[in-house]
């Protein structure tokens, strides 16, 4: 069994890509279901943009909790991390509320299809910042 399983763990340790790919996958399921459920929940009842970032605080706050401990294994100051972790998403808040916005409210998307899509492409973007900055320190110091 040991045969089987060493060569796909020495892959998974030593494949950051790899780790971010199934990470990313979890943290976009688990960031679109909450924004799908409190859409669902409180749409009509408090405005689309409270629920999008609501949703994106729980989201990334889930993300940066698996993307420390399982993608990049860091053990750097947590709260610095955390910082540089929201600057990297900090414009693609910004982003992703404005196309929501002009979508959704100007021209009358579907708000689920609108941020499944929009999701699709800023998890690709948030690979290079959170390598190039967020843990940068704690790859750079494993070689």
């Amino acid at each position: 069994m040991r045969r089987l399983f060493s060569p796909l763990l020495r892959t998974w340790n030593r494949f950051l890509p790899l780790r971010f790919l199934f990470v990313g996958a979890w943290n976009f399921a688990f960031g679109y279901c909450c924004f799908a459920g409190l859409y669902w929940w409180l749409a009509g009842m408090i405005p689309d943009l409270v629920i999008l970032v609501t949703s994106s605080v729980l989201g990334i706050t889930n993300s940066f909790i698996t993307h420390r401990w399982v993608t990049y294994c860091s053990r750097g100051p947590v709260w610095r991390e955390y910082f540089r972790f929201y600057m990297v998403y900090g414009a693609q808040i910004a982003l992703n509320l404005f196309l929501f916005w002009l979508l959704v409210s100007s021209f009358g998307f579907s708000a689920y299809i609108t941020q499944f899509i929009i999701n699709v492409v800023l998890t690709l973007a948030s690979y290079f910042g959170h390598k190039k900055f967020s843990f940068a320190t704690e790859i750079q110091s494993k070689g």
